[in-house]
């Protein structure tokens, strides 16, 4: 009998053994899996947070854009109104440096009137193409400024073009005229020259009193 039991026992070690081996084994396995999920679940979580301050960075930016954005939209529509008021007052100006010196030229005419010895008549046109003594006062041949809505720069624009005289601006057509102020840039755009030549006309043929009429009528050029 007590052989029996010892035989049973030496046979059963090996199992038990093998049995321990395989227990450290899967308890091995299980806290390294177990260290393994930790670590992924930390990292994922880092991740995750990292994502979120991405996302909440994004949509800072995107909101700063906007307002850039709008902020430039807005300057731009400011930048094209003062562009269009600086236009609108370069117009006022060639018409205003116009009208003064037209009146410039009366009151020089007017001077020259009173000095004239009595019983000299007006005369239309002198040497040296100055015409005196016009309603218009004291002018001079072929100054396209005494036109209504010319002063000295357009007047250049005119004589660069090839028209110099008040035939020549008459002979002129109002598409011609237009095509010139429209190349020399914007700032020439609210410039209105329907009546050039018809004023030029009637500067040429000396019709100064007509002409007089005529531009009183006339807001910068514009019937």
């Amino acid at each position: 009998m007590n052989t029996d039991n010892t035989l049973l026992l030496a046979a059963l070690e090996p199992c038990w053994l093998w049995w321990l081996i395989l227990s450290l084994l899967a308890f091995l396995l299980g806290f390294l899996l177990g260290a393994l999920l930790f670590s992924n679940r930390k990292r994922l979580k880092e991740l995750e947070e990292e994502n979120a301050r991405v996302k909440s960075n994004l949509t800072t930016m995107e909101k700063d854009f906007m307002s850039l954005k709008y902020q430039h939209e807005e300057t731009t529509k400011e930048m094209e109104e003062l562009k269009r008021k600086l236009r609108i007052c370069e117009a006022d100006k060639s018409v205003i440096q116009g009208k003064y010196d037209r009146l410039k030229a009366e009151q020089e005419a007017q001077e020259t009137k009173t000095t004239e010895p009595e019983g000299d008549k007006p005369k239309s046109r002198a040497v040296g193409g100055m015409v005196f003594a016009t309603p218009l006062g004291k002018v001079k041949q072929d100054d396209l400024k005494i036109i209504e809505g010319i002063g000295p720069k357009i007047e250049g624009l005119m004589n660069a073009a090839g028209i110099n005289t008040w035939a020549e601006l008459a002979a002129s057509s109002v598409d011609r005229l237009n095509e010139i102020l429209t190349e020399a840039g914007e700032r020439y755009r609210l410039a209105v020259p329907d009546t050039w030549p018809e004023q030029a006309k009637l500067a040429h043929e000396g019709k100064w009193d007509e002409l007089k009429a005529l531009q009183d009528r006339l807001d910068g050029g514009r019937k």
